[in-house]
């Protein structure tokens, strides 16, 4: 069996019992760097997840037999590893446990009800933000090239009044949670790994 567990935002604390478990029955543990070494006592083997998916596809077609479970950061199923598996994989041999994902942790750190929300990312793609700022509520996983400043900028052209809350690190001891208009968001030059929330200012 070939399970993909999410982890949680980043630290491992907010890994689910079920997945834990799996995880240390494990015959081989698939991850990133970082999850890797967040899980230092496991006592099978490691391989470290690189950028070429294709080739663990081919490593997990051709050890089907054997017990692996694959480590992702929040939720394999919201803009994590799992889609691409399941587009890839026999699902029969396939088994993935939900995490909480960093989209999850950051509403409950800002007391914000996630009913109603818009979820999307920047990874990859040019976002529709006529679209995006559209709604009342959003959260956006971000990468690099569109990230806080950029969000920031496109909700100003708008002139929208909106709030923004930048989620950087997420659960581990650097985190740092900002809640600020779009004016004061550009002030900040460099944002460390975050999700951003956009909200109606009230």
């Amino acid at each position: 069996m070939i399970n993909i567990i999410g982890l949680g935002p980043g630290n491992i604390g907010y890994c689910t019992k079920l997945g834990e478990k799996l995880i240390y029955n494990s015959e081989i543990l698939i991850g990133g760097k970082r999850n890797l070494d967040s899980v230092n006592d496991f006592e099978g083997t490691k391989i470290e997840l690189g950028s070429n998916l294709k080739e663990i596809v081919d490593y997990l077609k051709a050890n089907k037999d054997k017990n692996i479970s694959i480590i992702a950061s929040g939720d394999p199923s919201i803009y994590g590893i799992g889609k691409y598996l399941s587009k890839n994989i026999d699902n029969k041999n396939l088994n993935i446990v939900s995490g909480i994902s960093s989209m999850q942790y950051i509403f409950s750190r800002i007391h914000t009800d996630m009913n109603d929300l818009y979820i999307t990312s920047s990874h990859g793609k040019i976002p529709n933000f006529d679209y995006i700022l559209q709604h009342e509520k959003v959260c956006m996983v971000t990468d690099n090239k569109i990230g806080p400043n950029e969000i920031a900028k496109e909700i100003l052209q708008r002139n929208l009044k909106k709030i923004m809350v930048v989620g950087e690190n997420l659960s581990y001891e650097n985190e740092r949670i900002t809640t600020a208009p779009p004016e004061e968001i550009l002030k900040i030059e460099k944002f460390d790994m975050n999700v951003v929330v956009i909200l109606d200012e009230k």
